[in-house]
C-alpha cells in the first residue's frame, strides 16, 4: 500500500523485505524490491514456530544493519518501527528525510498496558529490554516525521512529538467477497480474530460471554494457544459454548460462520480484521480502543463499546442475539461502509500531507528520486 501511494512522488522506488515480491498484492510493476533475510522470522513461518522474543530481536538488528549498508543514497527513507534504528541513521548521514511507520502506540504505553493485562490474567510480564526500549525511542527522535493509522495510536506519543505525527488510515487491504449470506443458523455465532489474547482484549469478551450464558450460541476464538495466560486458558476450557479455532485455511469460511463479530481490543492501532469482518457482512462490535473505529458510527454500522468493560460487551452482544432485525440492519451497512472503507483516498490523502510536511514536492522530482522502504 505504502509503496503505491508514493509513486506520485518519486521515480524510483525500492522495497527491501524478508518477505519474496509474490506476497506483496497489487504492487505496481515499477517498484523494486531487494530480498533482505530476517532469519527468525523467516524460521518461525516455515517451521510454525514461536520465535523467543530475545531472538526475534537480534534477528531484526540483523536485517536492519543489512538495509543500511545496501540501500544507497536515498532522497527519502520509510522504515518500519523497531526495525529500522541503524539504516534510518544510514540514511540520514547521506542527507535523506526519515518518516517513520507505526501502527502500534507509543512503546512505554503499549508496555505499560500489557503489563496490566499480564497481572490480570496471571501471566507472567516480561518487560522489553532497555537497550529496545532506547532504540524504539530513537527513532521516534530522529524521524522527520512519524506516520500512525490511527488518533488512538497518535494520542498515546507524548506531547514534544504531536508534530511529528501524520495520519493516514489503512485501506483497500482486505478481500471483499461478491456474494453475501446473512441467513442465521440454528446456532448463534459470535467470531473473534486476533493474535496476542492480552491486546485483543479477549479476558474482557470472555468476562462477557459467560455472564450471558445464551443458549444455542457459541464463541469462536480463531487465535493460538492460552497457555502462557493462566486465567484465559482456564477460562476457555470452562465457559460453555467457547471454540478455540487454531487454523483456518480460507479465513472467508470463519467469517461465513460468524453471525456476529467482536473485536474487543484494548490495544489496536487499527484492526484491520474489523473491516474484513464487515466486508463479509458480519454485525460487528469494537471498541473505542480499536482504531477503526474512527471510521464508524455507534449505531449505524457497529456497536463501539469503551475497552475492557466485559459490561458493555455482554449488552451489546446480548442486543444483536435478540434482535435479528438489528443484525441484519448492522451488518447490511456495515458491509456498505467497509466498501466506502476500502475505496477511500484517506490514506493517500495521509500520505499527501506527509510529504507536504517533509517538504517533499508534490509532483516526481526534476531529478531522480529515489524511496527505499524497509519491512522485515
Amino acid at each position: 500500500m505504502l509503496g503505491n501511494a508514493l509513486l506520485p512522488y518519486a521515480d524510483a522506488i525500492e522495497i527491501f523485505s524478508s518477505v519474496p515480491r509474490r506476497f506483496f498484492k497489487r504492487l505496481d510493476d515499477s517498484i523494486r524490491t531487494s530480498f533482505v533475510p530476517c532469519p527468525m522470522s523467516i524460521a518461525g513461518h516455515i517451521l510454525h514456530w514461536n520465535v523467543p522474543a530475545s531472538m526475534s530481536r537480534a534477528s531484526t538488528i540483523f536485517f536492519d544493519h543489512s538495509v543500511a549498508a545496501l540501500m544507497g543514497s536515498p532522497d527519502l527513507y520509510f522504515g518500519w518501527a523497531t526495525v529500522c534504528l541503524q539504516s534510518a541513521l544510514a540514511a540520514k548521514k547521506r542527507e535523506a528525510h526519515f518518516v517513520l511507520d507505526r501502527a502500534c502506540p507509543h512503546c512505554d504505553f503499549q508496555q505499560s498496558l500489557i503489563e496490566r493485562e499480564s497481572d490480570k490474567v496471571g501471566a507472567v510480564f516480561s518487560r522489553q529490554p532497555e537497550w529496545f526500549r532506547k532504540r524504539q525511542l530513537d527513532e521516534y527522535a530522529l524521524a522527520d516525521a512519524i506516520l500512525v493509522p490511527s488518533g488512538y495510536t497518535a494520542k498515546s506519543f507524548p506531547k514534544r512529538l504531536q508534530q511529528k505525527l501524520v495520519k493516514a488510515p489503512l485501506s483497500g487491504r482486505c478481500h471483499y467477497p461478491k456474494d453475501l449470506n446473512l441467513q442465521r443458523s440454528g446456532t448463534f455465532c459470535v467470531g473473534v480474530v486476533g493474535g496476542h489474547p492480552l491486546r485483543k482484549g479477549y479476558l474482557y469478551l470472555l468476562k462477557a460471554w459467560e455472564k450471558l450464558a445464551l443458549p444455542k450460541a457459541r464463541l469462536l476464538l480463531r487465535s493460538g494457544t492460552f497457555s502462557e495466560y493462566p486465567l484465559l486458558e482456564e477460562m476457555v476450557k470452562r465457559v460453555n459454548g467457547v471454540e478455540l479455532v487454531n487454523f483456518v485455511p480460507d479465513i472467508a469460511e470463519f467469517y461465513r460462520r460468524c453471525d456476529v463479530f467482536v473485536l474487543p481490543s484494548i490495544d489496536d492501532g487499527f484492526g484491520m480484521a474489523l473491516v474484513e469482518a464487515m466486508a463479509h457482512g458480519c454485525a460487528c462490535i469494537t471498541t473505542t480502543n480499536t482504531g477503526a473505529s474512527e471510521l464508524l458510527t455507534h449505531s449505524q454500522n457497529a456497536l463501539i463499546v469503551e475497552p475492557a468493560n466485559d459490561e458493555q460487551l455482554a449488552d451489546s452482544i446480548l442486543r444483536l442475539y435478540q434482535s435479528e432485525e438489528l443484525r441484519r440492519t448492522l451488518a447490511l451497512a456495515a458491509r456498505t461502509t467497509a466498501s466506502s472503507i476500502l475505496s477511500s483516498s484517506k490514506y493517500a490523502q495521509g500520505i499527501a500531507s506527509l510529504m507536504n510536511k517533509i517538504n517533499e514536492p508534490m509532483r516526481k522530482h526534476s531529478r531522480e528520486s529515489e524511496m527505499p522502504l524497509s519491512a522485515s
